[in-house]
């Protein structure tokens, strides 16, 4: 019987420690954050990261050369936002 106890201690034990991993689901504007990942990779971006900020969304693209940069796409429409001076 005591085998049984220590093998049931350690097996709720290691569900416990692995539950916040299964819960933890980053989201973005009501999104999940591998979905908008997903989304802006479709439009032809090599996507390396995503994050809400402030009302937009910024992506961490990838270039052709391997260059990173930021770009920033709307939310609701998941489109590629242009800034005009």
């Amino acid at each position: 019987m005591n085998k049984f106890a220590i093998v049931a201690t350690l097996a709720v034990f290691n569900l416990a420690a692995g539950a916040p991993a299964f819960a933890a689901t980053d989201t973005i504007f009501d999104h999940t954050e591998a979905y908008v990942q997903q989304d802006i990779a479709a439009k032809g971006f090599n996507v390396t990261g995503v994050e809400g900020w402030d009302e937009l969304i910024v992506a961490t693209v990838v270039d052709e050369e391997g260059h990173s940069s930021f770009e920033f796409f709307d939310p609701d429409t998941i489109a590629l936002v242009r800034w005009s001076s």
